[in-house]
């Protein structure tokens, strides 16, 4: 939960720092206000929407948050900041992240209700709703999930494998031809590693032959005067066995290298060049020496591969085949289960939908191709309206429903956040709302703006968000503040006696 939340220099507010409750708090305000701004910073700091701030910052208490499968250390507390200037950068206890990285930290833990967030009621949820239920019920059920969901997900892997290996059997022949033409391409030059680089300082060695015969010839010279030298190291007592022995090296690397290079001949050195040439051509096509004998390698097994391709491909037919028989049998009893037991979501969905005062639920399971949900369908409907034809208030108090009941059998918590989710309505129906949501601050920190009297009727904290000379403020109203503003939620700006003694009665329960 966020227990403390700082925004500075945003279109509505200088500097605002609030210490939320970690249930239902409730921003009310005449329109204008900056209720929507504050919204908006508040979902922006999670990544949901863009920044509209110089700085949006929260401190959580982290007990519900898994950091650590983020890889990310804390010591029960967080920081998250965002920061705009040129452009917007995200800090998580002072290092910098990723807005995709905040979305993915935060993506499962806060939920942001609005008319454009379907996940909670696409089909797939849906039966994992129903699949929680059943587990909570029948403990062995979740062994069958879960080995369904493997073998289902072998049978995909085994099914593009093959569908692969079939495509390649259609072009078996240029494929076989082809690997077996540049095996023998790399094989025919027969390449060494380390050998393309001796080669190439011979041939820069070679180009100076005549230079260096003609020192060597002027060298020689120098040799005949070698025992001169001795002579005089002789005559003068100084040790000479070390010069001669030094000597005697210098005439012997002279020789060999004349020798050396008297004993090229044209044939050789043509030799040597169309091997430069040859080896040449296989690193500009792979790279190196060592990549084209990588490559050669890959290329050997593909013919094993192709020469064995009727082979594989009949293997790999038999255990797709079985790995189809034995989803297709596990998907059958998985339905089983549902069919048996869709009757236990339709009673918390009816239950809650009552409270919501939503029409009547009704769901049907029906069979489709095998998938990783198995081989059901789930068509929930609202008396005879399906959910793409329910209004916005219909379709956020219906998600409302699915949270509650998500909440009952996973103990799920985190952050929801609620824009004006009772425009529109009616008393009872936006008073169904905070009756929910009220339940929901059990597990969930909620932050939502009403302009109706009965959420903050309801709530832990209710904020006065009001415009000053220039900006806006946020205020915590105490009972008496809460009674004032309910009142004018009620009656307007002239609030009259009747307004304030349904806002008491409203709040009787506050201390």
């Amino acid at each position: 939960m966020i227990w403390r939340l700082l925004i500075k220099d945003s279109p509505a507010f200088s500097e605002v720092v609030i210490n939320p409750s970690s249930g239902f708090n409730v921003f009310s305000g005449v329109s204008g206000s900056g209720k929507s701004v504050l919204m908006e910073s508040i979902l922006a700091l999670f990544g949901i929407k863009d920044s509209n701030a110089l700085l949006i910052e929260g401190d959580f208490e982290t007990a519900n948050i898994y950091l650590e499968d983020a890889g990310i250390l804390t010591n029960d507390e967080l920081i998250l900041s965002v920061i705009k200037k040129d452009k917007t950068k995200y800090f998580l206890n002072n290092q910098s992240t990723s807005k995709r990285r905040i979305k993915e930290i935060f993506g499962d833990y806060v939920k942001y209700i609005h008319s454009h967030s379907t996940s909670e009621l696409e089909e797939e949820n849906l039966l994992d709703l129903l699949d929680l239920i059943i587990v909570k019920n029948n403990p062995n059920f979740s062994a069958l999930l879960l080995s369904y969901k493997q073998n289902y997900k072998d049978f995909k892997a085994k099914f593009a494998e093959l569908e692969k290996l079939k495509g390649d059997e259609k072009n078996i022949i240029e494929l076989r031809e082809l690997a077996a033409y540049e095996i023998a391409q790399i094989e025919g030059v027969n390449p060494k590693i380390g050998e393309y680089e001796e080669l190439m300082d011979f041939k820069k060695n070679l180009s100076k032959k005549e230079k260096i015969l003609e020192k060597i010839s002027s060298l020689k010279n120098t040799l005949d005067n070698f025992p001169v030298l001795i002579s005089f190291l002789d005559s003068i007592d100084k040790n000479k066995a070390i010069f001669e022995e030094i000597l005697g090296e210098i005439e012997s690397c002279i020789k060999d290298e004349e020798e050396r290079l008297l004993n090229i001949n044209d044939d050789d050195i043509e030799s040597i060049l169309n091997r430069i040439e040859s080896l040449g051509r296989l690193i500009y096509k792979y790279g190196s020496i060592e990549e084209s004998l990588a490559y050669l390698k890959k290329k050997k097994n593909d013919l094993e591969y192709y020469e064995n391709i009727s082979f594989n491909k009949k293997a790999l037919q038999n255990e797709v085949e079985n790995l189809l028989q034995t989803s297709n049998s596990l998907a059958k009893e998985i339905s089983k289960y549902r069919n048996e037991n869709v009757g236990l979501l339709l009673d918390r969905l009816d239950f809650y939908c009552t409270s919501l005062m939503l029409n009547k639920a009704y769901i049907r399971l029906k069979n489709k191709d095998l998938g990783i949900s198995g081989i059901d369908s789930l068509e929930l409907t609202l008396k005879d309206s399906t959910i793409s034809t329910l209004s916005s208030g219909e379709f956020n108090r219906l998600k409302l429903a699915i949270l509650c009941i998500n909440m009952e059998y996973t103990k799920a918590s985190g952050i929801l956040i609620l824009d004006e989710i009772d425009a529109n309505l009616s008393g009872s129906e936006s008073e169904g709302i905070a009756k929910i949501l009220s339940q929901l601050s059990k597990s969930y920190q909620i932050f939502a703006i009403s302009h109706q009297s009965h959420m903050p009727s309801f709530a832990d904290n209710h904020y006065l968000v009001q415009k000053t000379s220039n900006k806006s403020e946020i205020k915590l109203l105490d009972k008496d503040g809460r009674i004032n503003e309910i009142a004018r939620m009620i009656s307007g700006e002239n609030i009259t006696d009747e307004a304030l003694l349904f806002a008491r009665e409203k709040l009787r329960h506050i201390k």
